[in-house]
């Protein structure tokens, strides 16, 4: 058993995931010493086949019994997949992100595919998809062809159903009751039905935003007058508000107009920027950080400064303890300064105090705003 121990941990797993593969049926059946000779086969196997190394662990973790399976049943897999029109490469990616496809019968997948191209996509759209979304192979036809049903309810048509899912199958793995709540939260920004199904169409990978981030890009785009954007060109969704708003403010500071005629220089790709203007996207964003983040590092800069004058009316107050206890005045403007540095505590005491109320009031206002 320790061997067979050393030889997962020589392979890159962890202690924990060695217990939970070799714990799990049918491999507990498996005698240590013969299951020690099939993880090295398997493992020599999938190498030779293409996975690296951290791919092999990733997949066997997620489906440990691929070291109960036989040489044969894993070459005849893939070359299945190929057969139906992946490459080599593709069937790997496949079996990466849902290796469960090992434990389904070619049969079963041939039929998926033939039950896939009846909705309405074609054997190149099926492939593509299913690169994408391998889990589809996991669904039953019916629960597939009721999500179709259930878009078409909300306003989508046959076609846009099957355009939306060519381009995020993931799709298939929301919810309707999801589905329906991000379009009703785009709907909240301002959108009407038709609007925001057409934003969706345009973007399918919307589903998968916050509707906190979707409402921040828009209210940018508000802001600088560019409603347009969100329905017109939806995909630019994708591009960060932090990026944007850099760029914009790199443009309008060099006075280059950015408008609906020519605002696709907002997003050009960024090797094309760089090479253009000569300057990084690390440089731009330091040099135009998003409001929002230099309010965070001026507040921060504040509560430093706080902390700061606590330090010293602290200090301050020590003195003044001192001071009494020898019997001195309690006014602490009337004390006697030994020091240099004590001088410049005391002289800075009314300046500290009447900033730290002015700070607190500042910042205790600004608290009850943001409830």
């Amino acid at each position: 058993m320790e061997e067979l121990k050393e030889l997962f941990l020589n392979l890159g797993y962890t202690e924990e995931e060695y217990k939970e593969i070799v714990n799990t049926y049918p491999l507990t059946k498996v005698k240590p010493e013969t299951l020690q000779v099939r993880v090295k086969e398997k493992y020599e196997l999938l190498i030779s086949l293409g996975y690296t190394k951290e791919e092999i662990i990733k997949v066997t973790k997620k489906l440990p019994t691929i070291y109960a399976l036989s040489i044969k049943r894993i070459n005849q897999k893939i070359e299945d997949l190929k057969a139906l029109g992946y490459t080599q490469e593709e069937a790997i990616k496949m079996t990466i992100k849902s290796s469960n496809i090992f434990g389904l019968s070619i049969e079963n997948i041939k039929q998926k595919v033939e039950d896939l191209k009846a909705l309405g996509y074609t054997q190149k759209e099926v492939i593509r998809i299913t690169i994408n979304h391998p889990a589809i192979y996991s669904y039953s036809i019916e629960n597939i062809k009721q999500k179709i049903e259930d878009l078409k309810a909300l306003g989508y048509t046959q076609k846009e159903v099957i355009r939306i899912t060519i381009n995020h199958p993931a799709i298939y793995s929301y919810s309707i009751e999801n589905i329906k709540q991000k379009i009703e939260d785009i709907k909240a920004l301002g959108y009407t039905q038709e609007e925001a199904i057409k934003m969706t169409i345009k973007l399918p990978t919307v589903f998968g935003l916050s509707i906190e981030n979707i409402k921040t890009k828009v209210d940018f785009y508000n802001s600088i007058g560019w409603s347009f954007l969100p329905i017109l060109d939806t995909k630019y969704l994708m591009q960060s508000t932090k990026l944007s708003f850099a760029r914009y403010k790199f443009y309008k500071v060099r006075g280059i107009t950015i408008d609906r005629e020519n605002y696709r220089k907002l997003f050009m790709r960024q090797k094309e920027f760089e090479r253009q203007y000569g300057i990084t996207k690390v440089e731009l964003l330091k040099m135009y950080p998003y409001p929002e983040e230099k309010e965070q590092v001026s507040r921060n800069e504040e509560v430093g400064y706080v902390e700061k004058i606590e330090k010293e009316r602290a200090k301050t107050e020590k003195l003044k303890e001192k001071t009494e206890i020898a019997g001195e005045p309690k006014d602490v403007g009337e004390l006697r300064i030994e020091t240099k540095e004590e001088q410049e505590d005391v002289e800075g005491k009314d300046e500290i105090t009447e900033y730290l109320k002015s700070l607190l009031k500042k910042l205790g206002k600004e608290a009850r705003n943001g409830e």
